[in-house]
């Protein structure tokens, strides 16, 4: 029995479109979010604050936080979506159905039959090879479906810019202490605070990203680096991470931090002690630092902190306490920091 198309694109319009159903948001009321120092239980007069149990395991609740405010975000833009719509028809002496058929579904273009061939080709071999035509009927549906998206995406957007819309929902944010190597002021209205592993390949695609943020807002972002060395898949990372604080220690941390980076994780002790003397730092100095292991256990409080914010791999970037994973262009991080200088009054 041959596999119809449908099941196959729908989990992509699933996952990749978001389309107005023909159901409407009800009314929801959320609890507002304990403070953390609230008690949540007593032992013989002994008060247990929320704080204490979220340290307990604190990458689960931060996920968990992080999850909730994701669901709350999703259903307020819905909701803004759904009072934009309401207005408008109102205005417009309409039900919303009969605005969105005027204003977005009567001036959707009928699919192509390049579109058509081109969904075809995509899942041609999921299809079993299944004949074009008897397939087309539910690629032109997804088309539709699609284009209505988009088309319903960019009305919504007119209406956002046409009404007064404040989005007062504050970012989820996650405490996190801007201590390490930095470049940019300490005043700097917006602090990132990247968790990284010299070895990391994700680490390395980041790079660029960051360039462009230094280049792209100068005084206005302060960037920190903090240690987080994968040790269990990385062999060099660990000393890596203390080399380059002891390069730090002679004031050329983001010297060795590109030198490192450059031999993608291939550096032993001799070989980073070789980068240390090619930068024109105290060999002496540099050697007996890196030998004695003198940054370890600022290592180890890096990653630690690392953990207490949730972080599990690189790099991991936190914004203001906006928390960012993995290797982002700088389209998401410049997102994230535009907002922010917007909340700011910058």
């Amino acid at each position: 029995m041959k596999m119809g198309i449908w099941p196959v694109i729908a989990l992509v319009a699933f996952t990749a479109l978001i389309t107005w159903g023909i159901s409407r948001p009800q009314s929801a009321t959320l609890l507002p979010q304990a403070t953390q120092g609230e008690v949540l239980a007593t032992v013989a007069g002994y008060e247990i604050t929320r704080q204490e149990v979220e340290e307990i395991a604190p990458d689960q609740f931060i996920q968990a936080n992080q999850e909730l405010h994701d669901l709350t975000e999703r259903a307020l833009s819905q909701a803004i979506e759904t009072k934009l719509l309401d207005f408008q028809a109102e205005k417009e002496g309409l039900d919303v159905d009969g605005l969105v058929a005027r204003e977005v579904l009567s001036k959707l273009p009928e699919p192509t039959e390049q579109q058509i061939d081109s969904i075809y080709n995509v899942y041609r071999e999921q299809l079993n090879n299944a004949p074009r035509d008897s397939v087309t009927p539910q690629i032109v549906d997804f088309l539709n479906r699609q284009q209505r998206s988009v088309g319903m995406q960019i009305y919504l957007a007119q209406l956002r810019a046409q009404y007064d819309v404040r989005n007062l929902l504050e970012p989820a944010r996650i405490e996190v202490e801007a201590t390490g190597p930095s470049r940019g002021p300490e005043d700097a209205p917006i602090t990132l605070v990247e968790f990284s592993d010299f070895e990391c390949p994700f680490c390395v695609r980041v790079l660029p990203t960051l360039d462009q943020v230094q280049e792209a807002y100068g005084d206005q972002v302060r960037i920190v680096y903090r240690q987080f060395p994968l040790n269990a898949i990385h062999p060099n990372a660990q000393l890596s991470a203390e080399a380059s604080l002891c390069a730090h220690a002679q004031g050329k941390f983001w010297e060795m931090h590109d030198a490192i980076f450059e031999a993608r994780g291939k550096a032993d002790s001799d070989g980073l002690k070789t980068m240390a003397a090619d930068l024109g730092l105290d060999s002496e100095v540099f050697d007996g630092c890196l030998d004695s292991r003198e940054f370890r256990d600022q290592v180890a409080a890096d990653m630690e902190a690392g953990r207490q914010a949730g972080v599990t791999g690189t790099p991991a970037l936190f914004i203001n306490g906006r928390f960012l994973s993995g290797a982002q262009p700088f389209n998401v991080v410049s997102r994230v920091i535009d907002d922010e200088l917007t909340r700011l009054g910058g």
